[in-house]
This record gives structure tokens, C-alpha cells and sequence, in this order.
């Protein structure tokens, strides 16, 4: 949503973007990269929610074939250019990895053959298992992805690094505060948006909100957003040296016979000292 007076092109354009997650805050990098002033809006916290909380993992050519498949290998190689511009590797845990499949059976019983799994210690493949996982009840293992279609980051660390970056070299401001609606004049030239009761001014607007987009009255008037709901698991091992970078992605199936296809992206654990770990501390609105 724009002003008619302006294209986005324009260096002194002035774009409100709404929402701190990884979708907002990339997206007023880059905006204000190209010489527009930058303010983005964060209700809770940068990251706070699934930007946060995802696996960080990412693929070449896992969409190849379908309707975002030059998105995606555009996107990867786009987080490359990235860990190069913003030391990646140390600022957000940037790096390439081994991707695998696994099957893995809980426990051997009688249940396990109704699963169709059998424990085979010998399995085909087993030298690809990880010196990290239990060899025992492991079948099936295969590579699904190498260092050079597999990467991983980790998702809080590299939205607010992202950020940081575009605070400090571009200008981005940051205002804390809830989006109660996107202000218009003459019915359709954006003015700005209000937060918490205030007039921000902006040419553009661009709502990046997420599952919260469904509030804003503008968007659901014209279409249906909703959440998807999932779980994510964050478990901290004692020694961190004993998980390789491998990222796993199973057939987990338990004692009882129940299957499950969870995820595993092991990720670094020390948080850079240049990141907030309660979070970013924007302007705030009253």
C-alpha cells in the first residue's frame, strides 16, 4: 500500500514496516539499503514468535519442480550473500551441513513390526549415521542434502542481526507499539499507520505481520489469513561439542507402534554479546 504521489524507487520515500519478524525486518534491510527511510513497528519483541522459534534451515533445491522453486534457490543463495556481509557465521550461526533421513524405532518390540521398522544395526548407508544418534533401531539412513544444498541459521540471531545491520548502517528507526490500523486519505493514499492511538507518517506501507494480519480490517476484507499451529522443542545438551552439524529428518516411531516425522536442526548455543537477549529496545510509543 502506497501514497499515488510516490513509487518505491523513490530515495527520500518514507515505508512503515509493520511487524519484527524475519519477513519485516529483511524486508526494511533491503529497503533501506536501496535509500528509503525506514520505520519498522514491533508490538512484542523482534522475533518473538515463530521467527524465533523455526529451524533456521535452509535448501537449494528442496522446491525445485514447483511454483517457488527460482524463490527458493534465490533465497539460499541470498543468505549466502548475506553470512558474507554480516559475518554470519559468527553473528547468527551461519553454515552449510549435512541433511539426512532417518527412520528410528523407540524400542524393539512386537510393535515394531507392525510399523513395517526393524532394528538393524547394519543397516545400509550406517556410516552416515551421526556419531550423536543411537545406532540402535536407526534404518533407512540416507543423505537428503550436503553443504552445498543445506544451511542452516539460527532464526532469533539472524533477524536480529539483520536488523542491528540496518539500524546501524541504513538508518532503519524502530518504534514499538501496536498497529491499530493503516490510515488513509481520499479512501485509498496511504497517510500512515496508527500505533497505540498515534499518526506514524509514511508513504508505503507494508504489513508483514503474519497470522495478526487477519486483524487488521483493511486485509480481512479482502482475504482469509490464519496461523498454523506447531510445536517446537529447544533441548540444551550438557556437553555442546557432542552434536555434529547434521540436521535429521525422521521417522521417528515409538514403543507403542504411534509414528511421528519431527525435525532435528542442531544449532549453536552461545548468544553473540553485540545481541539483547531481552529483546530490542526500539522507541516506544505511549
Amino acid at each position: 500500500m502506497e501514497s499515488s504521489s510516490t513509487s518505491t524507487s523513490s530515495p527520500n520515500k518514507k515505508i512503515l514496516v509493520c511487524g519484527g519478524g524475519v519477513i519485516g525486518v529483511c524486508t526494511a534491510y533491503f529497503l533501506a539499503k536501496r535509500g528509503a527511510q525506514v520505520t519498522l513497528v514491533e508490538k512484542s519483541g523482534v522475533a518473538c514468535a515463530a521467527s524465533g522459534k523455526a529451524g533456521g534451515f535452509l535448501a537449494l533445491d528442496w522446491c525445485d519442480g514447483g511454483p517457488v522453486s527460482s524463490l527458493a534457490r534465490a533465497s539460499f543463495l541470498l543468505h549466502q550473500q548475506l553470512a558474507e556481509e554480516l559475518d554470519g557465521s559468527a553473528s547468527y550461526g551461519y553454515r552449510r551441513l549435512n541433511t539426512l533421513s532417518l527412520g528410528i524405532q523407540e524400542k524393539l518390540t512386537s510393535n515394531s513390526e507392525k510399523s513395517g521398522l526393524k532394528s538393524t544395526s547394519n543397516s545400509k548407508n550406517s556410516e552416515l549415521i551421526p556419531s550423536w544418534v543411537d545406532g540402535n533401531g536407526v534404518v533407512n539412513p540416507a543423505s537428503i542434502g550436503t553443504p552445498q544444498t543445506t544451511a542452516q541459521v539460527h532464526p532469533q540471531f539472524f533477524t536480529r542481526a539483520v536488523l542491528s545491520a540496518a539500524v546501524e548502517k541504513y538508518g532503519v528507526n524502530v518504534v514499538m507499539g501496536e498497529v491499530q490500523k493503516v490510515e488513509l486519505e481520499g479512501g485509498n493514499e496511504v497517510r500512515g499507520v496508527v500505533v497505540n492511538g498515534e499518526l506514524v507518517r509514511g508513504d508505503a506501507v507494508v504489513l508483514a505481520l503474519g497470522p495478526w494480519s487477519s486483524k487488521n480490517e483493511m486485509i480481512s476484507g479482502l482475504f482469509r489469513i490464519s496461523g498454523l499451529k506447531a510445536h517446537s522443542i529447544v533441548l540444551r545438551p550438557q556437553n555442546t561439542e557432542a552434536i555434529g552439524p547434521q540436521a535429521l529428518s525422521l521417522k521417528y516411531v515409538t514403543a507403542q507402534g504411534i509414528s511421528m516425522d519431527p525435525d532435528v536442526y542442531p544449532r549453536p548455543t552461545v548468544l553473540p554479546t553485540f545481541l539483547d537477549p531481552d529483546g530490542w529496545q526500539g522507541t516506544r510509543t505511549s
